[in-house]
């Protein structure tokens, strides 16, 4: 991938919010050094990672940016970073200040919303051996209601994480889905996820209103 102004745009939006989270959480890290690091990091894992097209043709293209970022985070806190931490972090950076702007208030639900998920489900899957590194999934709606599913057969964060040979981290980047679908008004269950070893990530996706409307209470086994 080019680092280009997407490169620079993620880092804008994730840095200070990031930074301002782990100076708490890690009093002991050396922040002008560690933002140096990252920075560096950051850059270089982007420009070693493949392409996955286009933002007009893949909805995912921010989101392989934004897993460089928190990777490298993580890369250069060099062990300080536990379990707990990472999720902590994941929170703040879906919840920094532009995640919000880009998200809060706009339907996940719209009709330009749903053709724009249809198409570009097709192309992920047509696409794939000119993007090994993009994502492989089908989306179905439910017609007449505020509710639909992502099936994901092939994961770009899983093959990230799996290139910059650190995997475990995975299952907590996967956690941001749920933030920013909360942002877009969206209800998330998930019972299997690629990031956690299982065979697939099994989106449901509804409307607040349609969730009271079948009494959606989540699964315990969300994840």
């Amino acid at each position: 991938m080019k680092y280009g102004m997407i490169g620079g745009f993620v880092k804008l939006a994730f840095a200070k919010t990031s930074f301002d989270y782990l100076e708490k959480a890690i009093p002991d890290l050396d922040m002008t050094s560690y933002k140096k690091r990252v920075q560096k990091e950051y850059r270089a894992i982007v420009e070693r990672t493949p392409s996955v097209g286009s933002m007009k043709d893949n909805m995912f293209v921010m989101t392989m940016y934004a897993g460089a970022f928190l990777i490298a985070l993580y890369k250069e806190a060099d062990g300080r970073m536990d379990g707990e931490t990472l999720k902590g972090l994941v929170r703040a950076a879906a919840y920094c200040p532009l995640m919000v702007k880009a998200k809060q208030g706009k339907s996940a639900f719209t009709e330009k919303e749903i053709e724009n998920r249809t198409r570009q489900a097709a192309w992920s899957r047509a696409h794939i051996e000119e993007y090994p590194m993009n994502w492989f999934y089908y989306f179905e709606t439910v017609p007449g209601k505020e509710e639909y599913y992502i099936t994901h057969k092939q994961c770009g964060i899983c093959k990230l994480t799996r290139q910059e040979q650190y995997e475990e981290i995975t299952k907590y980047l996967c956690m941001m889905d749920y933030y920013t679908f909360e942002m877009q008004g969206a209800v998330l269950d998930r019972t299997k996820t690629l990031g956690c070893g299982d065979d697939e990530c099994n989106f449901h996706l509804m409307s607040k209103a349609r969730a009271a409307e079948i009494g959606f209470a989540q699964s315990p086994d969300a994840k």
